[in-house]
């Protein structure tokens, strides 16, 4: 198979597995989704324009028999939407490394998506309040940015907000309603489409004004330090609590609700400790109108490992980017000399589980359609300058 000839490469999300087939024979880059810690001193070049990347993709190295893919990248014909993170820092977080495991995953899918997508979150409570009130409104932490140019790369876009997410610690309550009402104005003032991905391991509190009796109480519906639903009300004050402590239920549901009312679907994450409250979460989910077909409605985390945050969140993210269809901004110069990878494994473009390309369009086929739905493939890259892998 000889190469020399110039073309082009359109990157779509990318997690970095390992490229197969093709030319280059470069060894298989470490897998993004793997445990690894935040360094937020990546030599990726912040300043590497879009047409030059500051890593050379697979295929567009030297290949068998000394040919040279030579690619350039070509960005999709998108309207990138906004993926914004409301994320629950409260004390409980740090159970298990649960907050970190967050911190990893969110990282890695802004690194996967790249530029389909502007990416932006808070976090509650507000840890920089100058008072230490563990029931200070949540804040945003990062606004929302372009995904970085080079999908598959960690560029300025997800070092800085791995970089912000990494200096916050995990303490506090859990004042979501509060917050996300106070979001819900900035929000609706995006430009594009906006959807809210709500990550949280308990139920809502941090409302003084909502008093409750012992069954809505969290340390009695949790049956913590000797409170259970069948005894005293640990949150009432004459029995040393505070209404702090009640399941704010309503509230959130009414701020999940003026979201969805505005256009901004809100899908919701439980993580592990969440349990007791998942009938909550499931009126959460049908409020935002991102219910799942069957039980749980939202999407349930059983572990604090990020195996298990990946697959709740690559669901959701593949419902808001994933698509089967890629709108080139160019048509390649040679139909023949274009390959698709998905998650960086080359496709093969004959049958049912392939690929057509028609003019400008890619449009992937069969199994492999469904696998990007899923959320299973987030990384698909057309690249054009090497000849059609057939089968």
């Amino acid at each position: 198979m000889g190469c020399g000839r110039h073309g082009f490469l359109i990157l779509v999300g990318a997690s970095a597995i390992g490229a197969g087939g093709g030319c280059g024979n470069e060894p298989p880059l470490p897998s993004l989704l793997a445990d690894r810690p935040i360094d937020a001193s990546s030599s990726v070049d912040a300043t590497a324009s879009f047409a030059e990347p500051a890593t050379a993709p697979p295929m567009c190295n030297l290949g068998p028999e000394g040919g040279v893919c030579a690619c350039v990248d070509q960005p999709l014909v998108v309207d990138a939407p906004t993926m914004y993170f409301a994320l629950d820092t409260s004390g409980s977080m740090s159970d298990d490394n649960k907050w970190r495991s967050v911190q990893l995953v969110v990282g890695n899918l802004v690194t996967a998506i790249g530029p389909r997508a502007k990416f932006g979150a808070a976090t509650f409570p507000n840890e920089r309040s100058t008072a230490g009130d563990g029931c200070a409104l949540g804040t945003e932490v990062f606004a929302p940015t372009e995904g970085d140019p080079l999908a598959g790369t960690e560029g300025p876009t997800a070092q800085s907000l791995l970089s912000v997410l990494g200096a916050i610690p995990a303490r506090g309550g859990t004042p979501t309603a509060a917050t996300l009402a106070s979001l819900t104005p900035h929000l609706l003032a995006l430009p594009g489409t906006t959807y809210l991905i709500l990550a949280t391991d308990g139920g809502p509190n941090c409302d003084a004004a909502v008093a409750c009796d012992a069954g809505g109480c969290e340390p009695n519906i949790e049956a913590d330090d000797g409170c259970s639903t069948n005894g005293p009300n640990c949150c009432a004050p004459a029995n040393g609590g505070t209404y702090e402590s009640c399941l704010d239920g309503q509230a959130t549901i009414n701020a999940v609700k003026a979201l969805a009312a505005g256009g901004i679907p809100v899908y919701v994450v439980g993580a592990p400790g969440s349990e007791p409250y998942a009938e909550l979460l499931d009126e959460l989910a049908q409020a935002g109108g991102t219910a799942r077909g069957g039980e749980p409605q939202y999407y349930a985390v059983s572990t604090a490992t990020t195996t298990a945050f990946t697959a709740a969140i690559s669901s959701i993210a593949a419902k808001i980017t994933g698509s089967c269809t890629l709108q080139l901004n160019q048509v390649p110069p040679d139909p023949d000399l274009v390959n698709v990878f998905l998650n960086e494994q080359v496709l093969a473009a004959s049958g049912a589980d392939g690929w057509t390309l028609s003019g400008t369009t890619v449009t992937i086929l069969g199994s492999s359609c469904t696998e990007i739905l899923n959320g299973d493939v987030l990384d698909v890259r057309v690249v054009a300058g090497c000849p059609t892998q057939l089968k």
